[in-house]
């Protein structure tokens, strides 16, 4: 190994997932947003210390403005957030990556579901039909969606493949429970398709029996819950 090439690897290297790498645009990474993590990263990983800017600017060619507009999208979308970290006992500032990774993390159950289906079958959702399911939930719910409910939105349409029609269904029957969140409705999902039920038509016939099965248990013609009627018999004087 030359002097020229060992120089270059004492500088030292930049390590990333290959998890995140194959998956981060999934949680809303753009590729610019990906590049200026790496570049940050250094030996870093969850906590990078706020780098100098000027240097920044240096590395990629960008004016000031764009790397500021860079890392407040990182910010507002909730890859990251600002906190302090202890740099040769003082207090400096950092850039917080958990959000990004816990986002990273709950493409795994995801992922898992998606071996179960048969993704070949799987029509692209349109953007029209995920901008009317985005609606119709904040509708429901009676607030605006977070960046990061919609991005679980979106792994249910372009992940485990569920058709726009059956999360409907699903938040019916959160809104049927007075239940407003999407761990609940995502529990439903799950359980639909545990039951293998897919299509709408499937899941229709299914609340559709399990509806009758109520209304049979339910039934007042089963008891009597008024007095106690006493018995008279007529034919004795």
């Amino acid at each position: 190994m030359d002097d020229y090439t060992h120089e270059i690897l004492s500088d030292g290297q930049t390590t990333i997932t290959n998890y995140l790498l194959a998956n981060y645009h999934r949680i809303g990474v753009s590729s610019e947003e990906l590049f200026i993590y790496i570049l940050i990263k250094g030996q870093h990983t969850m906590t990078v210390p706020m780098p100098e800017i000027d240097h920044l600017q240096v590395q990629t060619g960008y004016p000031q403005q764009r790397l500021f507009d860079i890392f407040h999208k990182m910010i507002e979308k909730k890859l990251t957030k600002i906190t302090q970290v202890s740099n040769d006992g003082h207090q400096v500032d950092a850039y917080d990556f958990t959000p990004m990774y816990e986002k990273l993390s709950l493409l795994k159950p995801a992922m898992t579901r998606k071996k179960a289906t048969t993704a070949e079958s799987a029509n692209p959702v349109s953007e029209s039909d995920r901008q009317t399911v985005f609606e119709t939930i904040e509708k429901e719910f009676g607030r605006t969606l977070s960046p990061f409910e919609m991005e679980m939105i979106s792994q249910w349409l372009d992940i485990d493949h569920f058709e726009p029609t059956v999360i409907r269904l699903a938040l019916k029957e959160a809104v049927l429970s007075q239940v407003y969140n999407l761990k609940y409705m995502d529990r439903i999902l799950g359980n639909w398709q545990h039951n293998k039920l897919r299509s709408p038509q499937q899941i229709q016939t299914y609340l559709q029996k399990r509806s009758q099965s109520n209304r049979k248990t339910d039934s007042p013609d089963d008891h009597y819950d008024g007095p106690e009627i006493p018995f008279i018999d007529l034919t004795k004087q």
